[in-house]
């Protein structure tokens, strides 16, 4: 599957983006993609939602018995939000987390 789902997204990039990390959550069971200028969330037949890193925000949190929770927000658009969990720590929350760890304080 995460070939079809490389190939569908791969399609929908701008020119010189390239994904960088696949996951698939655990309360969607849909994928997440982490490429070099998004965070695109694919369903497994549509790109069902997407946000630029560059607008997003967000927090990574790991708890022994939950896993990892994910919540990203636009800080463009106060209604855009993604959350998910993954049982454990991967690639795309790895990724997410080494940008959001630098990230300015928002209000």
């Amino acid at each position: 599957m995460r070939w079809r789902v490389r190939s569908a997204v791969s399609g929908a990039l701008a020119p010189g983006d390239e994904i960088r990390a696949i996951a698939r959550d655990e309360i969607g069971r849909d994928y997440w993609v982490l490429t070099d200028r998004e965070i695109i969330r694919f369903d497994g037949r549509k790109i069902v939602q997407r946000m630029s890193l560059s607008d997003a925000v967000g927090t990574i949190t790991t708890q022994p018995s939950a896993g990892v929770t994910v919540r990203v927000h636009s800080h463009r658009t106060a209604d855009t939000h993604m959350v998910t969990s993954f049982r454990k720590a991967n690639d795309v929350t790895r990724g997410l987390a080494a940008r959001f760890e630098h990230q300015p304080e928002t209000e």
